[in-house]
């Protein structure tokens, strides 16, 4: 194994922990604590799934961390609630001091912040930046990660006002960005071309350092329902195609080929690693399984 190259796992559901694999995984993200729009962090849903994840990460020498946040909660989209939860100073040292409080609590090596999405129209650029600021003094040398935007559109513009949000301020303070390349790519979802050219953007037109940036990957395809898993059901052979067609359509994702490609593309363009969302939707067939295939890649 590439030691040098990080693979992130963001784990969802507990079906996830025994898909780990840490002779393939370097990190692991536990997917999520929740804020409110008052500045405080809910109690963990599953508390020993945390305990369990940390545990297993550690003993096998990787790096457990907390991540806050996420697209959505009890089917409210929290972007509103992160820009309410940290409109004052007061709350955005509230809610720093609450999440590293949780992580310390269940021992994770750090935190992960997936905010969808500061934004540069609306304020909540300056409230991410100052948040952060806030969470790298309180946690020292553990690690300060985020999940951003793709960047792109599926027309390959920019989506300018979420994109130009991420800026030299945050950068600084983060250890780790992990691009969520995948979602905004049309019906195709995350092609190899559309990694590409996130990957140009990031790097030659915003100049943020390939070092800092992992490429990211999707273990589901679109339109869902697409768990990978479930599209082997439908298709034992999935994991040598990009698509399988479902009784609700065409279900594009990222099989053997496509997924073999972006990893040699993430060491040629010389970033951290690679990340991928979530290893619960694997294989439940270890032989078939998308880490796997990232294993082999990375190794290759």
């Amino acid at each position: 194994m590439n030691k040098s190259m990080e693979c992130v796992a963001y784990l969802f559901a507990p079906e996830g922990l025994e898909k780990l694999d840490f002779g393939i995984v370097t990190m692991v993200n536990f997917a999520f604590a929740i804020p409110t729009d008052q500045g405080h962090v809910l109690p963990l849903e599953n508390p020993a799934l945390a305990r369990a994840v940390v545990e297993k990460a550690h003993a096998a020498g990787a790096r457990a961390v907390l991540s806050l946040g996420g697209w959505s909660w009890q089917e409210e989209v929290l972007e509103p609630t992160f820009r309410a939860a940290t409109d004052t100073p007061e709350k955005r040292q509230q809610l720093a001091n609450e999440i590293v409080a949780m992580a310390e609590a269940f021992d994770f090596d750090g935190v992960d912040i997936d905010w969808e999405y500061p934004r540069t129209t609306d304020g909540s650029k300056q409230q991410y930046e100052d948040f952060l600021l806030r969470l790298r003094r309180l946690l020292g040398g553990k690690l300060l990660t985020a999940a951003i935007l793709a960047g792109l559109d599926s027309k390959n513009e920019p989506i300018r006002s979420a994109a130009e949000a991420i800026d030299s301020p945050a950068v600084e303070l983060l250890d780790q960005i992990n691009l969520m390349t995948y979602d905004c790519d049309g019906p195709i979802h995350s092609s190899y071309a559309f990694a590409e050219s996130c990957l140009n953007y990031w790097l030659e037109e915003r100049h943020f350092p390939p070092e800092k940036l992992t490429l990211g990957l999707p273990f589901y395809g679109r339109p869902f329902p697409g768990a990978f898993k479930d599209l082997l059901l439908a298709d034992p052979d999935a994991l040598e195609k990009d698509t399988v067609e479902m009784p609700h359509g065409s279900v594009h994702y990222n099989g053997r080929e496509t997924l073999t490609k972006k990893v040699a593309l993430a060491k040629e363009r010389l970033l951290a690693g690679i990340m991928f969302w979530e290893i619960s939707l694997d294989a439940d067939d270890p032989q078939k399984s998308l880490l796997k295939v990232l294993g082999e890649a990375m190794n290759a």
